[in-house]
């Protein structure tokens, strides 16, 4: 094992945990190192130090991770999630990680971590709509327990939780909100579940002061939270019945849709911390093949 690999690698996963300390994660989630291959003899050499960010591993995102001789994966979503009690080509989950073994490659995963960590995914995504109203502020809807030891302290630590609420400081419309959404999104399309009490398409909604927002599979979250509009990325469809059945509109942007536009962020944070640790000579990638497997034709 090339010890010179071995530190950068180490570095980098010890910045992800300062960004985005594991403890905040969900209790269900499966978050930090993944694949471990540091003291594997496919790590040494004195190759490129890459690290490639992805929304989500698969073949595609492999080979391009490959391509750019990458050592580091770092997932957004964890692969793999659940246990395995065999190894096989014939899963692709099981393929993928057989590949990464071979190649000496560590994955390493923030999910939820990442979300409910102050300055992640939904601060990104909350933050974002600020913008919609001057005075307008964003508060946790569920504050993090696990909060001590973390490092983060104060008003930072205050912003650590599950989902954002965002109040505006004067009241937008409808389709103010969900052109706020395309344009943080890159998104052409959203889906969107209309309030049964409008009186007409959704121009007629204009009174639009609050706004839930919970990156990915959000009803967990948001159930039973009071707002004019929700923003996530996917819900089932009697859920989306119940939600719009009363004074509250959906937004769906579909599921990694809600968290990809945040990746360049996480790449120039993981950056820059390396470099002011003494690690300058370590890129850091975002992957350009990575997409949402559901597309609006």
């Amino acid at each position: 094992f090339n010890s010179k690999m071995a530190k950068w690698v180490r570095e980098a996963i010890k910045c992800m945990n300062s960004m985005y300390p594991l403890q905040l994660a969900e209790g269900w989630d499966n978050v930090g190192v993944l694949i471990d291959t540091m003291d594997d003899e496919a790590q040494a050499g004195d190759g490129p130090a890459v690290a490639f960010i992805t929304n989500d591993l698969t073949e595609k995102t492999l080979e391009e991770a490959m391509s750019k001789k990458a050592k580091l994966i770092i997932t957004y979503h964890p692969r793999p999630f659940g246990s395995m009690k065999k190894l096989g080509r014939g899963d692709i989950t099981q393929r993928i990680v057989l590949r990464c073994a071979r190649a000496g490659i560590v994955v390493y995963s923030p999910h939820t971590a990442c979300d409910n960590a102050a300055g992640g995914v939904n601060d990104w995504l909350a933050d974002s709509l600020l913008s919609l109203a001057p005075s307008s502020k964003t508060e946790v809807i569920e504050p993090s327990t696990k909060v001590e030891g973390t490092g983060f302290e104060g008003a930072m630590a205050a912003k650590c939780g599950s989902g954002r609420m965002v109040t505006l400081g004067s009241a937008v419309s409808l389709p103010a909100v969900v052109q706020r959404v395309k344009e943080i999104t890159g998104l052409a399309h959203v889906r969107l579940g209309l309030t049964e009490t409008a009186t007409a398409g959704p121009e007629s909604v204009s009174n639009v002061l609050k706004i839930a927002v919970q990156a990915g599979s959000g009803l967990g979250v948001l159930k039973g939270c009071t707002a004019d509009v929700w923003v996530t990325g996917e819900m089932g469809h009697h859920d989306v019945l119940a939600v719009c059945g009363g004074p509250t509109s959906v937004i769906l942007t579909e599921h990694s849709n809600s968290e990809r536009g945040y990746l360049p962020t996480m790449a120039a944070q993981l950056a820059d911390k390396l470099k002011a640790n003494g690690f300058t000579d370590v890129a850091v990638v975002v992957s350009t093949t990575d997409a949402d497997p559901l597309c609006i034709v």
